[in-house]
């Protein structure tokens, strides 16, 4: 039988030719699928930019990963609810590596709320960390791929965002929201070498996706998936790499959908 682990292991090993070089900023990169995605991208042969909260997310291991595969790396402190913050993240990145050539908006929030229960602050919080922060930063990194020819873009949203969820409406808005901002953002900039894509994850094996894996809630999803497993923040990470390379040429406003078979659009 083949495990979680070892099949995610056995498929999630980027060429280390196929960012060779570019810079990547990854947000929310502190843990999860997003400090995956940063290793994966170091593995490919990307310098990457680490954007986290200010909550004490442990990223010292993931930057000496990264420095133990040769490349370089930094890590930048942003509230991404915040526009001036998102907008000065993305300076800052800049600056320290002179280029920006990947930009994976990845942070994101999901507070269980039944419906009729949300706030609007807590309405307006998700909506600004899962989706506004997303147009805030690709808004500032476009001028500045521009100038080089272009570069990649790719929004994490979540099978959510493909079919609702009661008690998460504010997530699943957002983040169907963030599949027409990639949509939106590849038709303004496509013909200028920008291209924006999203990544639309299943349930996964994260801090996140165990609170919904673990219980009788995990089972039944978990009897609905046709691999018969959920996914591991590995297995998420190997679409994004794909999307950011050059094999994507032809991707301009796709979703990628690493959901085990849970939702086939």
């Amino acid at each position: 039988m083949v495990t979680s682990s070892s099949a995610a292991t056995r498929a999630t090993h980027p060429s280390p030719a196929a960012l060779a070089d570019r810079v990547v900023l990854v947000t929310g990169a502190g843990r999860g699928i997003g400090r995956s995605i940063a290793v994966a991208a170091a593995q490919a042969g990307a310098h990457v930019a680490i954007g986290r909260h200010r909550q004490p997310d442990d990223v010292d291991e993931t930057v000496e990963t990264i420095r133990s595969l040769g490349r370089e790396v930094d890590v930048f402190v942003a509230d991404v609810s915040q526009a001036s913050e998102v907008r000065d993240l993305v300076a800052r990145a800049h600056r320290r590596f002179g280029r920006i050539d990947g930009l994976v908006n990845n942070a994101g929030i999901m507070p269980s709320t039944p419906f009729l229960e949300i706030s609007d602050e807590e309405w307006d919080l998700v909506m600004r960390t899962d989706l506004y922060s997303m147009f805030w930063a690709s808004k500032a990194v476009i001028p500045l791929m521009l100038p080089a020819g272009g570069g990649s873009i790719v929004n994490i949203a979540s099978r959510l965002g493909q079919i609702g969820w009661a008690d998460v409406a504010h997530y699943a808005s957002a983040k169907a929201g963030v599949i027409a901002l990639s949509k939106s953002i590849s038709r303004a900039f496509g013909q200028q070498g920008i291209r924006a894509n999203t990544v639309a994850p299943g349930v996964t094996n994260t801090a996140m996706g165990r609170s919904v894996m673990d219980g009788e809630v995990g089972r039944k999803r978990m009897a609905e998936l046709p691999l018969g497993r959920f996914g591991e923040p590995e297995e998420v990470a190997a679409a994004v790499i794909f999307l950011l390379s050059d094999a994507a040429a032809l991707f301009l406003g796709q979703t990628l959908s690493p959901n085990s078979g849970g939702l086939m659009p």
